[in-house]
């Protein structure tokens, strides 16, 4: 299964703190000061006037970040773009510690869920959303968040099952 180009949102723990303006400068504080390991920062887009939408982008050569707003549900959002090398479980790790990283850096001005998050597939080619795919997957993303978190006590769901949408993985803590 190939899981190079997937995504993962953590979600906001308090939700009415977030002030997406605030992430255009502290955005731009990480492009000046290349914050990110291994990801050149490239720009910022403000896409906060779209109700729902991907909020404030931060867009790298490896990957793009966001305080995305999609469902109306603030979270930090990494969508990679590059081919990294490895396993799939490599792949989904090196992922999760993206996103995670930026989470950290974040921690001054927000907080995040890491009981309740979701994996994005964005290759409906290679990962499309079927009952074949989710179950090839499942134990790709146990592996990962054994390596990441230390523990597998994750309960995985798909957040939809209609075939037109992408693949999208609920994972939340036991």
């Amino acid at each position: 299964m190939e899981v190079q180009r997937f995504g993962v949102k953590f979600f906001v723990a308090d939700p009415p703190s977030v002030r997406l303006h605030d992430f255009i400068q502290i955005f731009h504080g990480w492009i000046q000061k290349q914050t990110v390991e291994n990801h050149l920062l490239i720009d910022v887009h403000n896409y906060s006037h779209i109700h729902n939408g991907p909020g404030i982008l931060l867009v790298a050569h490896e990957g793009n970040f966001s305080m995305d707003m999609a469902d109306g549900l603030p979270g930090l959002l990494y969508c990679r773009k590059t081919p990294t090398t490895g396993t799939p479980v490599d792949h989904l790790e090196t992922i999760l510690k993206s996103a995670l990283q930026a989470c950290n850096l974040l921690e001054g001005e927000v907080r995040f869920r890491m009981d309740d998050f979701l994996l994005l597939a964005n290759d409906r080619l290679n990962a499309p959303n079927d009952d074949e795919c989710f179950s090839q997957l499942k134990p790709i993303v146990s592996d990962a968040l054994e390596r990441v978190f230390g523990h597998t006590k994750y309960t995985l769901t798909r957040h939809s099952e209609n075939p037109k949408e992408r693949l999208v993985v609920r994972v939340a803590g036991n």
